[in-house]
């Protein structure tokens, strides 16, 4: 039977001793664990040439992460609502902290195989830790304070998908690989300090074993998920790619996304069967029954897919066409990082002016709006400059922050304390799934629109027939990662600057088509964010939350209580 408890301070006598020194634990936590999601991209390359790594070894480093990181989410947010947040989240530091010492150490001890290892500790350790995070807050802070709390979480998650990656640049490029790992063993000594001496103890509702199970379903079905998304570009959708494993005539790709949906449909129909029969569950798929909540899920759903693509192609742009180096390329796209972070700690004093609603509505129109203004700076301008590509940059991650830092806070608004855990799990787990999701799209988007561009472009050209089918293949199969090299070979051509500028005309036109399809996704999310309730509507639900929560808080504190005389 599922015991329901609510926050562990009536019970332990624990209080929130600073809600300031406290925010900055938390605050620590979700930096380490956001920008080592981002930072790693950026020092790849030197990592596979210090392993002498071929590209698919070298991209898994990477996507191992992202799939223990969401394959655990679900798990972890329902472990900790039963265990106690705060042990959950100090645990889930010191996993992290291993993995950062295993892979920093990978070097001179253990190879590509220990590293490996370091990264799915860390997804380990982050998956403990994100869901936490959320879910804490939700329960300690109220008032101005949640609203500023989860404003400058949103910014921060964020800011660190432009800061992360300059970030790593500026580690290799003046120091070494190791540092992307050294650097977080400090932030989580730093946040689990914090954490330790300054928050209380919170609970969920707690159960009487584990839902062993569930807990297989809920693993193999996001994880069957995360892999398929990662490894479609590559392995190829459908049909297998060439040199790429496939199963009765076709890509593994699609038969593991199959397993992981039917392995979800069963886990849903699992613990809807639990939580009727009142047995030990991971969701209760009652939560979704918050009108505040399943909308703020489809919401970061179809907002993350669109905001992943301007993240993913620019940096392209930016290298291969104005050959800037990754540092330089950082550096630009980190402005909307910094823009985003500003704007989201401004959101705090703009909900209390107007609404949740109106800060998250006009942040998506920003977003859309910039997105398109960029469309435009490459239809109408051949290479624009860095600092034109800066001014939208800035626009964008300003109305980024807007929607991001309310985004959380809406969508945990209207959740009781006893589902905190499961809900921001839920919502984790969601922003992964859209983002490997809307990398595959936009990568398959920008694809379909370089075949468009590309030949005509190439074809303007004095070529010859075997040339202009060698340089479209090799832009559209590399992504214009090429055009350096193409360049390059091009140096005795007598009209290779008229070759050179077709060719990243029609690179820049792919690039402009792809980022309307973003703005349009936005614009979807935008009219999605209407249905969102208004002020008083959002406080009555909040009111009526809290009063749910200490009902909740009693009937916990009685029932341990007793268990313990």
């Amino acid at each position: 039977m599922a015991e329901k408890t609510g926050q562990d301070e009536h019970s332990s006598g624990a209080k929130l001793k600073s809600k300031w020194l406290s925010l900055v634990g938390l605050v620590v936590a979700i930096s380490a664990v956001i920008m080592d999601g981002t930072i790693m991209n950026v020092a790849l390359p030197s990592i596979m040439q210090v392993f002498n790594l071929n590209a698919s070894n070298g991209e898994w480093i990477v996507s191992i992460y992202s799939l223990i990181f969401c394959a655990l989410l679900v798990t972890s947010g329902r472990i900790a609502d039963a265990m106690g947040r705060k042990k959950m989240l100090v645990w889930g530091l010191v996993v992290f902290a291993l993995g950062s010492v295993l892979g920093a150490l990978a070097g001179k001890f253990g190879g590509y195989a220990m590293l490996m290892t370091a990264r799915v500790v860390q997804g380990i350790g982050g998956a403990m830790i994100l869901p936490t995070i959320f879910s804490t807050m939700n329960a300690i802070y109220t008032g101005g304070m949640r609203i500023f709390a989860f404003a400058l979480f949103g910014s921060l998650m964020s800011a660190m998908f432009g800061v992360g990656p300059w970030l790593g640049g500026l580690l290799v490029t003046y120091a070494n690989w190791q540092w992307v790992f050294w650097i977080e063993i400090p932030l989580a000594a730093v946040s689990a300090i914090f954490v330790l001496f300054t928050i209380p103890d919170t609970y969920g509702e707690k159960f009487r074993g584990l839902d062993v199970l569930g807990l297989i379903l809920s693993i193999i079905g996001f994880g069957g998920l995360v892999y398929g998304l990662i490894e479609g570009k590559t392995m190829g959708w459908w049909f297998a790619s060439k040199g790429s494993s496939k199963w009765l005539g076709l890509s593994i790709v699609p038969w593991i996304l199959f397993i992981g949906i039917v392995a979800l449909v069963f886990f849903i129909l699992w613990e809807n069967y639990r939580v009727k029969r009142g047995k030990s569950y991971i969701i209760d798929l009652n939560v979704f029954h918050i009108h505040t909540f399943s909308l703020s899920v489809a919401v970061q759903v179809v907002f993350r897919t669109g905001l992943i693509g301007i993240l993913f192609i620019l940096p392209q742009f930016l290298q291969n066409v104005l050959g800037m180096s990754a540092l330089q390329a950082g550096e630009v796209t980190c402005c909307t990082g910094f823009a985003s972070l500003v704007s989201g700690l401004l959101a705090a004093p703009l909900v209390k002016l107007t609404s949740t609603k109106t800060v998250i509505v006009w942040g998506m129109a920003i977003q859309a709006l910039s997105l398109v203004g960029i469309f435009f700076l490459f239809k109408t301008s051949f290479s624009p400059s860095s600092w034109a590509i800066r001014g939208w940059l800035i626009a964008y991650g300003f109305g980024l922050g807007l929607t991001s830092a309310q985004l959380s806070a809406i969508l945990m608004s209207g959740v009781p304390n006893k589902w905190g855990g499961q809900a921001s799990s839920i919502q984790s787990t969601a922003v992964q799934l859209a983002s490997s999701l809307g990398v595959g799209i936009i990568a398959s988007i920008f694809t379909a629109f370089l075949w468009t561009e590309i030949p005509s472009a190439v074809n303007s050209t004095n070529l010859s027939t075997q040339e202009k089918q060698a340089v479209t293949s090799s832009v559209i199969a590399t992504q214009g990662t090429s055009i350096p090299e193409i360049e390059k070979a091009l140096d005795q051509n007598p009209d290779r600057a008229s070759i050179d500028s077709h060719i990243k005309r029609g690179f820049e036109n792919g690039i402009a088509d792809t980022t309307l399809v973003s703005a349009a996704v936005l614009a979807a999310s935008f009219a999605m964010c209407l249905w969102f309730p208004g002020k008083k509507k959002l406080a009555k639900e909040r009111k009526e939350t809290l009063e749910e929560d200490e009902e909740e808080q009693i009937e916990g504190v009685t029932e341990r209580e007793e268990a313990l005389d």
